[in-house]
């Protein structure tokens, strides 16, 4: 495969992570990471980066993010620099976090930077890790929780 279609088939794969997200695609979802992923969203959330399995991720993920009545993630333009046998993806992104009835305000917007590794098995660009670079925020920084409240 030529490094241009290595190139697109690893943007792809950064595409479909925002669609299937918004999507609620969590199988789809899931095909896209390794069995092990490391996920550092420190700048958003605090904490330490995490090493996980990706059934524990999506699943996170999934709890997370039904309650919303909406997620839209939107990426720009895809920097892709590949290396020996793995790619790091690096786009902007913004998050749209959507619960209608949330006490403190409909919606939460998160502006950043998404750098994305990934690693190359059987033909297939899988993510094995996964940074958020965090601008800035607006709206309900409560949105999750509140909307998680409302489900119960």
């Amino acid at each position: 495969m030529s490094e241009l279609a290595r190139a697109a088939a690893v943007r792809t794969v950064v595409a479909r992570i925002a669609h299937t997200i918004d999507g609620r695609h969590w199988s789809d979802l899931r095909a896209l990471y390794a069995d092990e992923v490391t996920i550092d969203y420190t700048s958003l959330f605090g904490g330490d980066v995490q090493r996980q399995a990706g059934d524990g991720l999506i699943a996170a993920w999934r709890q997370m993010l039904s309650p919303l009545d909406a997620t839209q993630h939107l990426v720009g333009a895809i920097d892709v620099r590949l290396n020996d046998g793995g790619a790091v993806a690096e786009c902007h992104v913004r998050g749209y976090h959507v619960c209608a009835r949330a006490p403190g305000g409909p919606e939460w917007m998160v502006a950043g930077q998404w750098m994305i590794d990934l690693a190359e098995v059987d033909h297939r660009w899988l993510v094995t890790g996964m940074t958020l670079r965090t601008f800035y925020q607006t709206g309900n920084r409560n949105v999750l929780a509140e909307a998680a409240a409302l489900r119960t």
